[in-house]
């Protein structure tokens, strides 16, 4: 499994040094959004997961970037792309541009809540004979290979505290799972790395999206309930690097309130670019 090299960058944040991994460098924010994921799609993909021989679907919403990154990554396997989206002023229209300019095509839908449109997706998935990937890419693949990236930043470095945005909870599970496995007795025994972070989801949902792919029901995990709207941009707060928006931004945010807090080295994990420089 080839990983893609990402920068560890340190900031200082109210006189504390603070280690940032730059995932969001990932993409390159024209042929694909700056975006931790698209590796790990990309391996589902090239999995016996698919079928390459039959079209793929899957439900892009405003915030995501997952129509551009799957109309460009199923153009370079060779599969049939569909996107399904709500057809609402809100969604950015170079979004839909992207995706036909990756020769993909669109599935617009009615609007309404995530989860009756997922559902409208996947039964027009069975009665079409597309195939679909699940919500959020909650794919065994894709966890571990979430959980490769965080073994490979271990091998040289270690941290007390990973504080990282929680989403639905799907990526960070990987990064969590590897972060809180120890391999020094030492390190068994005092337990000591803590994890955090914000959803602006419910916190019982969210331990249990972790809790299924193996990384809850563990005291050390901290999550917290995000004080901020998901589409507030918080245009007044500035980050000193490329983050997103609707997640990243808000977490650093958390950290810079709270850092004092937290005793020990400190890695955060950055996921996503700019939302609005991407639209």
């Amino acid at each position: 499994m080839d990983l893609i090299q990402t920068p560890i960058e340190e900031y200082e944040l109210k006189g504390k040094k603070v280690w940032v991994k730059r995932d969001d460098l990932i993409g390159d924010g024209i042929n694909y959004p700056r975006w931790a994921k698209i590796e790990g799609i990309k391996q589902i993909l090239r999995s016996p997961a698919v079928d390459k021989s039959k079209p793929l679907t899957h439900l892009s919403v405003y915030g995501s970037w997952t129509g551009w990154v799957l109309s460009g990554l199923c153009k370079e396997e060779g599969i049939e792309f569909i996107s399904s989206y709500p057809e609402t002023k809100k969604f950015p229209p170079n979004l839909i541009e992207k995706v036909l300019g990756n020769g993909g095509k669109l599935n617009p839908l009615k609007p309404n809540i995530m989860a009756i449109l997922n559902n409208r997706v996947k039964k027009q998935a069975i009665e079409n004979g597309w195939q679909m990937l699940p919500y959020a890419f909650n794919h065994p693949i894709y966890i571990a290979y979430m959980g490769s990236r965080m073994k490979e930043v271990l091998k040289d470095n270690d941290f007390d505290h990973l504080v990282v945005s929680m989403g639905s909870g799907v990526t960070c599970s990987g990064l969590i799972t590897s972060f809180l496995h120890y391999t020094d007795w030492q390190d068994v025994v005092s337990n000591r790395r803590q994890v955090h972070g914000i959803t602006m989801s419910s916190i019982k949902s969210t331990r249990k999206i972790l809790e299924q792919n193996g990384a809850g029901g563990n005291n050390n995990i901290h999550i917290y309930k995000s004080p901020f709207a998901f589409d507030d941009m918080m245009l007044d707060y500035s980050v000193p690097f490329d983050c997103n928006e609707f997640w990243d931004k808000k977490m650093w945010f958390w950290l810079e309130e709270n850092i004092g807090k937290l005793d020990g080295k400190v890695l955060f994990w950055n996921i996503g670019g700019s939302y609005l420089q991407s639209i």
